[in-house]
C-alpha cells in the first residue's frame, strides 16, 4: 500500500476512524519507526510541524497524529497556530514523516484557506457513518477478527439493543467474542451479555402506549424499572423521548433536512437519522398529547400531589 505524507481525517465515526488509521498503519513497519501523538489543545500547530521536518533519531520514518485541530472550525483556540506554516508545510512536506490529522467531529470550515490547502496537499479520508447493511458487515467482520460468528436474527437483535452505537457495539463485540470464541453467537448470548439502550427501550415503550398495547407496555416498563430503579428517572426518560419524537416531527413539517434536526439537537447525523425514523412511526397530535400527560404529572408528583411510583403506573395503566 502507498502511503501519504500527510492524511486528513474528517467525518463524524470515531470507531471507523479509529479502524482505518490502524489499516493504514499495519504497512508501516514499527521496528523502524517512531509515532508521536500530538494534542492541539496543549500544543501549538508549528511544534508539531517543528517535529515533522525533524530528521528522525536512529529510526528511518515517524508517523505523527495529531487531534483537536479546531483551528479547522471557525471555532476560537486559547492557543495561537501559525497556520501559514502549516499551509507551507503542506506543499512541500518531509519524506520521512507521515502526519495525521484527526478531525472527526469537528465541524470543518471548508471555505477557509488552511482546509482548501488540505484539499489540494494532502490526502483526505472522510469518515460518514455506516447504513444499516454497512454497519451489519462492520459486526460481522469484527466478530469474525476476533474468532466468532453471529447470525442474522442474533445480529439484528444486537444492533437493536445498541441503536447503532459503534462505540458500545465495539465494546459489546469484544466481550461476546470472548464468551463464544472459535464459536457462534446467539440470540440468547445477546440478551444475557449485552445491556439494552434505554433510549431504545423508551422509544418501544412510547410506541406500544400510541399503539394502547398494555401487555407490551407492562412487559417494557418492568424491563426498564429493572435497570432504572429511579422512578423519576424513567419519568425523565420517558419525557425526553416524548419530546425528541414530537420536536423531530415539527422540524420534519418545517422542511428541516437530516443535518438540520442533527445540528437542532446537538446529535451526529446517524443519531437524527434514527429519531426521524422513529418519529414517522407516530402522529403529532398523539405525540403532543402524551407530552402534555406527562408533564401534567410530573408536576403532580413534584408538587406532592400524588405518590411517582402510583403515579406513573397509573399514567401507563389509564391508556
Amino acid at each position: 500500500m502507498y502511503l501519504e505524507d500527510v492524511y486528513l481525517f474528517i467525518g463524524n465515526e470515531h470507531v471507523i476512524k479509529k479502524n482505518k488509521i490502524e489499516r493504514i498503519l499495519e504497512n508501516v513497519d514499527p521496528k523502524v519507526t517512531d509515532f508521536i501523538k500530538y494534542d492541539l489543545e496543549t500544543i501549538s500547530i508549528q511544534e508539531v510541524i517543528t517535529d515533522c521536518m525533524t530528521i528522525p533519531f536512529l529510526k528511518e520514518k515517524k508517523v505523527i497524529i495529531v487531534k483537536n485541530p479546531h483551528f479547522l472550525s471557525s471555532i476560537k483556540t486559547p492557543i495561537k497556530h501559525d497556520i501559514k506554516m502549516l499551509i507551507k508545510y503542506l506543499q512541500n512536506p518531509t519524506d520521512t514523516t507521515i502526519l495525521m490529522i484527526d478531525a472527526v467531529g469537528i465541524n470543518i470550515d471548508k471555505n477557509s484557506e488552511v482546509y482548501k490547502s488540505f484539499q489540494k496537499y494532502s490526502y483526505i479520508i472522510d469518515i460518514k457513518e455506516l447504513d444499516i447493511i454497512e454497519c451489519k458487515a462492520w459486526v460481522k467482520r469484527s466478530l469474525s477478527m476476533a474468532g466468532a460468528t453471529i447470525g442474522d436474527e442474533a445480529l439484528n437483535l444486537l444492533i437493536e439493543y445498541l441503536n447503532g452505537d459503534l462505540i458500545r457495539m465495539e465494546q459489546e463485540i469484544e466481550k461476546l467474542a470472548a464468551f463464544r470464541y472459535n464459536d457462534r453467537i446467539t440470540e440468547s448470548d445477546i440478551k444475557a451479555l449485552v445491556s439494552r439502550n434505554y433510549e431504545e427501550d423508551a422509544f418501544l415503550l412510547i410506541k406500544a402506549i400510541t399503539q394502547k398495547d398494555r401487555a407490551q407496555v407492562t412487559e417494557i416498563y418492568q424491563r426498564i424499572s429493572e435497570s432504572m430503579t429511579d422512578v423519576m428517572s424513567i419519568i425523565g426518560l420517558i419525557s425526553k423521548t416524548f419530546n425528541d419524537l414530537y420536536t423531530t416531527l415539527k422540524l420534519l413539517e418545517s422542511g428541516y433536512s437530516q443535518n438540520d434536526i442533527a445540528n437542532a439537537f446537538g446529535v451526529k447525523p446517524g443519531r437524527a437519522h434514527y429519531l426521524i425514523k422513529d418519529a414517522k412511526n407516530f402522529k403529532l397530535e398523539a405525540l403532543e398529547q402524551y407530552v402534555n400527560q406527562i408533564v401534567d404529572l410530573d408536576f403532580k408528583i413534584k408538587n406532592g400531589l400524588i405518590d411517582k411510583t402510583f403515579g406513573i403506573e397509573m399514567f401507563l395503566l389509564s391508556l
